[in-house]
């Protein structure tokens, strides 16, 4: 394939490198206390800096981040700056004598806690490769024990996505697998009716299609860069069920807590009482995290979140806490620290809360509250508390839309016009494309790219050919990425940019998630289908299939009428226009275009009866969703 030229970045602005260095006058650079944190315990570095998968492909690479050894360049924030040189601090560390954490090596960091036969693994990375090469790292410094539990503590895929490598590891594959009440319905559930929206949403948040560097990505704040790979699943063995459970797991005493709804809709602490340490899983981070998502998901529950840590701290005050364990991050050390981090965290969500839902009542809207809603100066100076995940801004819309919705109560934005066409009259209203342009580059001397963005969106949106439109918005919004404090918001912007000069970068293998469709429960899978029906198409339509899983015996009639599909679980319809009889990944397979029903009837994979054109019109009514969808452009 023929190398694609990209434009370069341009350099910070006077307005940009005036606003970075404001903030070492805002907070306390001297404070080194995280630095001591991060690299305390350390053992042994990295090994496997740079993971391949099975085809050569590169999905972890923590070698292209040396560039975090210099100070703060000018197109960086400084604050998340320190916050990417604190996540790019990885290896083995021994957190207590018999507790140790791999940093680094994902997204997300894996414990080992040293039972007396083996080793139990809390989460268990993001892919198969990256787990893999944690658990050779530990083995190499540690007893080489046989793996004798795995917990995972939360059911988002980067604390399960490399199971399957931890499970090779085991003496016994029929180990324990500990997780939260409903973490199998949340796990595979999880993004599948909008999976595929969710994950180019998160190519902007996550900056997976810019260089990291210093006029790229430097973080994606709860993590040092961005992996792809293998996930895996397994299915687990036992549900931590009752809120507060005490088990032994290889002869060491745990004692959890669960946390639903909060940070993931399945989540759980846990304190190990044999070796003192309370483990909070994603509920408490060094950093602000998101009840918002900006990729898109479900808003979280801030006042429940806050709760859930209240409750946490009510729970393990009484205990001896020598570590702080948290998968986000480095620990905190000592009971006074601990405490104090998890109050603070607290906190934090609940006056996001409070302070959100009162000015509302006030009568502000979404984007008025944004504006107005400050921290007090505890809770915002503290670095643990810092905005380089979730921001107070969108997390604050989050709030309010999780209670009032989008709407603002003004009749104006009941129905306004959509983007495009919204475009059009402001370009319209405004004097013309030449007009506008030349107000939005005298706005841009003077360094005002929030407006610049705002004005100049309409314009790409209405003549989206318009080079010199685009290649202002994204200078635009390249400084505002520079100016960022919060890693997704840079990538955001950065990546905003970047397509807007160069178009999309479709070279960029999806992560894999075959392990995961491979055990998704028929019900989602079915909701799917639902969603891919395209309603116009399906008009005036009525089909009814019969389809009977032999590989479990079940049995589902699905029927498309007035432009909906309705499935019934464990009915046999007596007139079907067809039947099925398949396994439930060729089932699977069919249903999202990866087999033909004619090549899995020749493999003798498919048995059909009826009208088989029937199934034929049915597959030709689901829509094939484009994972390359545009943002930046009409």
């Amino acid at each position: 394939m023929k190398s694609k030229v990209f434009n370069p970045s341009k350099s910070a602005t006077s307005f940009t490198k005036e606003a970075n260095l404001a903030v070492y006058e805002s907070l306390n650079f001297d404070d080194q206390q995280d630095f001591l944190d991060a690299n305390r315990g350390f053992i042994a570095p990295l090994e496997s800096t740079i993971i391949k998968d099975h085809s050569g492909e590169v999905v972890w690479n923590i070698d292209q981040l040396e560039f975090l050894n210099d100070t703060a360049p000018e197109t960086v924030n400084p604050s998340l700056w320190r916050n990417a040189q604190l996540q790019a601090i990885s290896g083995l560390f021994e957190v207590v004598e018999g507790v140790y954490q791999v940093r680094g090596q994902s997204i997300a960091t894996t414990f080992f806690i040293e039972g007396k036969q083996g080793v139990i693994v809390c989460d268990t990375s993001a892919s198969t490769e990256t787990a893999k090469a944690a658990m050779e790292l530990y083995y190499k410094h540690r007893p080489n024990k046989p793996v004798s539990a795995i917990i995972v503590s939360q059911s988002h895929a980067d604390h399960f996505g490399g199971i399957q490598a931890v499970l090779k590891y085991a003496a016994d594959p029929a180990i324990p697998i500990i997780v939260p009440q409903h973490f199998t319905k949340e796990a595979l559930s999880e993004n599948v009716l909008l999976g595929t929206i969710m994950a180019r949403r998160a190519e902007y948040q996550f900056g997976k299609n810019i260089p990291d560097g210093r006029t790229g990505s430097v973080s994606i704040g709860i993590g040092s860069t961005m992996s792809s790979g293998t996930m895996s699943f397994a299915l687990p063995t036992l549900e931590i069920e009752n809120e507060i459970q005490t088990m032994e797991i290889d002869g060491v005493t745990f004692k959890f807590l669960l946390t639903p709804n909060t940070e993931a809709p399945a989540e759980m602490h846990f304190y190990i009482c044999d070796y003192k340490a309370l483990f909070v899983s994603e509920n408490a981070n060094q950093l602000m995290h998101q009840i918002y998502t900006v990729r898109g998901a479900k808003t979280r529950d801030a006042l429940h979140w806050a709760n859930s840590l209240d409750k946490t701290i009510d729970l393990f005050e009484q205990e001896e806490i020598d570590a702080l364990l948290m998968i986000h991050a480095w620990p905190v050390w000592g009971k006074d620290r601990a405490l104090g981090h998890l109050k603070l965290q607290r906190d934090l969500y609940k006056y996001m809360h409070d302070q959100t839902v009162r000015l509302a009542n006030h009568g502000l809207t979404m984007e008025e509250i944004a504006e107005t809603i400050k921290l007090p100066k505890s809770l915002d100076t503290y670095w643990g508390n810092r905005g380089y995940y979730g921001t107070l801004k969108h997390n604050s819309k989050g709030i309010y839309n999780f209670y009032l919705g989008y709407y603002s109560a003004h009749p104006s934005d009941l129905d306004p016009l959509p983007q495009v066409e919204t475009g059009l009259k402001y370009v319209e209203y405004m004097g013309g494309v030449a007009a506008i342009l030349e107000k939005a580059k005298a706005d841009y001397e003077n360094g005002e790219y929030r407006w610049v963005a705002q004005v100049l969106k309409n314009v790409v949106m209405a003549d989206p050919e318009n080079k010199e439109a685009k290649n202002l918005l994204a200078d635009a919004l390249e400084q505002l990425g520079y100016q960022a404090e919060s890693a997704n918001w840079r990538n955001i912007y950065l990546v905003g940019a970047s397509e807007l000069r160069d178009g999309m970068n479709k070279d960029n293998a999806p992560l894999d998630v075959s392990g995961i469709i491979h055990h998704m429960p028929v019900d989602d899978f079915l909701k799917l289908m639902a969603v891919k029906l395209n309603g116009p198409k399906a008009d005036g339509k009525k089909i009814t299939l019969n389809v009977t899983l032999s590989d479990s015996n079940q049995t589902y009639a699905i029927f498309i009428e007035n432009s909906v599909l309705i499935y019934k679980e464990g009915m046999v319809d007596a007139n079907a226009d067809v039947t099925l009889t398949l396994d439930q990944l060729i089932f699977y397979g069919i249903g999202l275009g990866l087999l033909s029903p004619e090549q899995a009837v020749a493999t003798g994979k498919l048995m059909i009866s009826g009208d088989q054109t029937k199934l034929s019109e049915f597959l030709s009514l689901l829509d094939v969703f484009d994972r390359f969808i545009n943002i930046v452009t009409p």
